[in-house]
């Protein structure tokens, strides 16, 4: 836990699908490996929302578990784990951008005296397994997103389901540093003692089942970018348009995290005003300490009592 004055974490949190790769992670390896058609398969879960009043997310992940053909051949995490190693892909740049933020920050000369850090952390509605085979996996401080049990080898029942309103439990965790599933986040917790204030946040979605992530964040003093696909047919899409003129994110710009494209300039330039304001609040704290430890002696700062 971060004591009063010393909340020097970044926290960049992320959705997966159409934000770091173009695909769906689902479609892109389980449905290809097993020869499904992603339309019928997606029109089945929406058969389940619509006509049996299934959560959508619960509605895919019961085809994954029930469908003839993974009962005939239970998905499991390693072949869960080597599909995403061998088929997902990833925007321009994501590979090495989050070694290059990295080195951006610690090129600010106010973030390292103030030892500021970036973590970065994935919330989606796809499958932690397969995101734990990606190559990326190891730059993640925590990856939240959908799980199975397994018994016996094979998956028997979701113990985890994330979906789009959902996902502002984590963030939640994240802000409180209550990062494990067993840790209750709904106690009181002053602001100077969470771990990362959401002023410290950057999300980076790429449609409206982003936005009440966005919100929270945003609301909160920090920072939302909506992204979309460059090849995408149509230039920017309309939502994501949408979602910058009614505020619910700050910034659009494609999905490319290339050194020298537009994502990048606008993720730097959040990463260095959060920063100054943590060296801005960190020089107020040191102020009040001051008069504090010095009552009735002029402040040397200001000349002023």
């Amino acid at each position: 836990m971060n004591a009063p004055g010393t909340q020097n974490l970044i926290a960049m949190v992320y959705d997966f699908d159409g934000t770091l790769s173009p695909d769906n992670m689902q479609e892109r390896t389980i449905l290809n490996a097993y020869g499904l058609d992603k339309e019928d398969f997606w029109r089945r879960a929406r058969d389940l929302v619509d006509g049996r009043g299934y959560e959508r997310t619960l509605a895919y992940l019961k085809i994954l578990l029930y469908d003839p053909a993974f009962q005939k051949e239970p998905l499991t995490p390693e072949l869960l784990a080597s599909l995403a190693a061998e088929h997902i892909r990833y925007f321009n740049g994501v590979e090495d951008f989050f070694e290059r933020v990295n080195n951006f920050l610690g090129s600010i000369p106010e973030a390292t005296d103030h030892g500021v850090v970036i973590e970065h952390y994935i919330i989606s509605s796809g499958l932690k397994e397969l995101l734990e085979g990606c190559s990326i996996a190891r730059y993640f401080k925590k990856m939240y997103a959908c799980e199975f049990e397994y018994f016996g080898g094979r998956p028997v029942f979701p113990k985890l389901v994330i979906n789009d309103t959902n996902k502002t439990q984590f963030l939640f965790r994240i802000n409180k540093g209550m990062l494990e599933l067993s840790e209750d986040i709904n106690s009181h917790m002053p602001a100077e003692e969470r771990r990362v204030p959401f002023r410290n946040m950057i999300y980076i979605g790429d449609g409206t089942t982003d936005i009440p992530s966005m919100t929270v964040v945003q609301r909160s003093g920090g920072h939302a970018i909506a992204v979309f696909d460059p090849e995408a047919a149509g230039g920017v899409p309309s939502e994501i348009r949408s979602m910058v003129a009614d505020g619910r994110a700050d910034h659009f710009a494609p999905a490319d995290y290339s050194e020298d494209q537009l994502l990048m300039k606008i993720i730097k330039k959040a990463i260095r005003k959060i920063v100054q304001e943590i060296a801005y609040r960190a020089s107020s704290d040191r102020s009040r300490d001051w008069v504090e430890r010095n009552p009735g002696v002029p402040d040397p700062g200001t000349g002023h009592g």
